[in-house]
């Protein structure tokens, strides 16, 4: 389920990403866009034996612009994907080194005890000695 969740919150993100670049990056061609395919939409319009085909034509064209959009937006949920997946191997990796680190630093820590150990009780021996002599 929190998989599910997190392909729906990637796609989520990578079709704002693709809407906010196609209207950010992409505005003013669209408008040269959908000039040019106005101006080749209009004759067929005014044809009255066209009229059907124009139609036809203009969901066709609507169509192909809606599959290229859904395919950017699906590329981009797999790079949204991929990138998410680096992050936390990276993140995950820190930690475990880490972890590690800290594991060493408390067995050096835990050997200078006992070596610190040793040499009090050699302390407290040596003092022993010297009270009896």
């Amino acid at each position: 389920m929190l998989k599910d969740l997190g392909k729906i919150l990637l796609f989520s993100k990578a079709t704002l990403d693709v809407i906010k670049e196609k209207v950010e990056s992409k505005a003013c061609d669209l408008a040269i866009q959908v000039k040019n395919f106005t101006d080749k939409i209009e004759p067929l319009k005014q044809n009255e034996n066209n009229g059907h085909s124009s139609t036809s034509t203009l969901k066709e064209k609507a169509k192909e612009e809606l599959f290229i959009l859904i395919g950017e937006i699906n590329h981009r949920a797999q790079i949204n994907e991929v990138q998410l997946k680096g992050f936390i191997k990276e993140k995950l990796t820190e930690l475990t080194n880490n972890a590690l680190l800290d594991s060493m630093e408390l067995n050096d820590i835990r050997s200078e005890i006992a070596s610190l150990r040793t040499e009090i009780s050699e302390l407290k021996s040596e003092l022993n000695l010297t009270k009896t002599a």
